[in-house]
């Protein structure tokens, strides 16, 4: 038995975020064996109401994001649909809020438990006096290829040409500073930078030549080859150490609810298992969230998702240095401190040590 304190995510609130709207005019109400938490937002009353109850980890409901449609993500699709929240005991809403930074704004609200936001999101929070940590890494690369116009033919060739990301602090603007960085070329001086939305929004620009390059994750670099677009980079071998994508929640969270924190890492570990050995229900999945149903895109996909997800979902010390000294460029308080206040490789170390992941990959790991 142990205390959980959770919100519940309404779709509709789930597009606000997409918005950017924040979490202000709404009623949450949750429910654990008939015993409800009423929690009204501060700028609707000055009280907020609660009770603090106890619930096996079968009853803990939370939310957790998704935030754009790639592979990447892929996990929390296959944690949800092939029943690893369910085995382990995790009662989950799934939704999708496009981009890191604003889930990482319903996650400090209360309304987001887990997300899969970056390491720059989370020391941009954390610098700002805010609370999230990744307890786990999905991806400790920058994994996206930059698509560009079939006239660029090369990183170079960006300068004075727009460039599109996702969201400013996303992975896909950290992504292209860095690349961009390590071509001599700065971003907003040398590269203006617009913000689109989602990945699918990105193709779309690209295809009209709203903008003339952009970061892209599997399936949107099938479409956009399809489309005529190039691939300039992979930066993936630029030697560009990120948490691309964590799985990040709030240290008061892990503090408060260790057991289903370490329950979701579980069900982490048995998702890329599952979707290394079971490839067309894998397959299945990928193309219910992504409706796309092209073979060749979906088993590229796939093997994206393969090249760059870990199965021992570690955190990688150096990908939160490489952040910080990219964003101490701007905010000298990034010069003041350490890598592992961002990061809590505990909950992992501690399924390792018990050999959760040796059983479950065998000699596969």
């Amino acid at each position: 038995m142990y205390s959980v304190r959770f919100h519940r995510l309404t779709q509709r609130n789930a597009v606000l975020y997409s918005m950017g709207i924040g979490a202000g005019f709404q009623a949450v109400v949750s429910q654990c064996k008939g015993v409800y938490m009423l929690k009204l937002s501060a700028t609707m009353l000055s009280a907020v109401f609660s009770l603090i109850f106890f619930c096996s980890p079968a009853d803990a409901k939370f939310v957790v994001a998704w935030s754009a449609v790639s592979a990447l993500n892929s996990p929390f699709w296959v944690m949800q649909d092939a029943g690893f929240f369910k085995k382990e005991g995790l009662d989950v809403e799934l939704v999708y809020i496009a981009s890191s930074p604003t889930v990482a704004r319903a996650t400090l609200a209360g309304d987001i438990v887990i997300s899969g936001a970056n390491s720059q999101v989370i020391v941009d929070v954390g610098l700002n006096g805010g609370d999230l940590v990744a307890m786990g890494a999905i991806t400790n690369v920058v994994a996206f290829y930059v698509m560009a116009a079939p006239e660029i033919k090369n990183v170079t060739d960006l300068k004075g040409k727009v460039v599109g990301v996702t969201r400013f602090g996303a992975s896909t603007d950290f992504g292209m500073r860095m690349l961009l960085s390590k071509y001599g070329l700065e971003a907003a001086k040398d590269v203006p930078f617009i913000q689109i939305g989602g990945m699918p929004e990105l193709t779309a620009a690209l295809s009209n030549r709203t903008v003339f390059a952009a970061p892209m994750s599997q399936p949107m670099v099938y479409l956009a080859q399809k489309a005529g677009m190039r691939m300039i980079a992979n930066l993936a071998k630029e030697d560009i150490p990120f948490m691309h994508i964590g799985l990040t929640t709030s240290k008061k969270w892990i503090r408060e609810n260790r057991a289903a924190a370490k329950a979701f890492i579980r069900a982490y570990g048995r998702s890329i298992h599952f979707m290394h050995n079971h490839k067309e229900e894998t397959r299945g999945i990928f193309a219910r969230y992504t409706k796309i149903n092209d073979p060749g895109m979906l088993d590229g996909s796939i093997q994206y998702g393969y090249d760059f997800m870990e199965k021992v979902p570690l955190v990688k010390s150096q990908a939160f240095q490489v952040t910080l000294d990219q964003i101490a460029r701007n905010n000298p308080k990034a010069k003041q401190v350490k890598p592992d206040q961002f990061f809590d490789n505990s909950l992992v170390q501690e399924l390792v040590e018990e050999g959760f992941f040796a059983k479950l990959w065998g000699k596969g790991l």
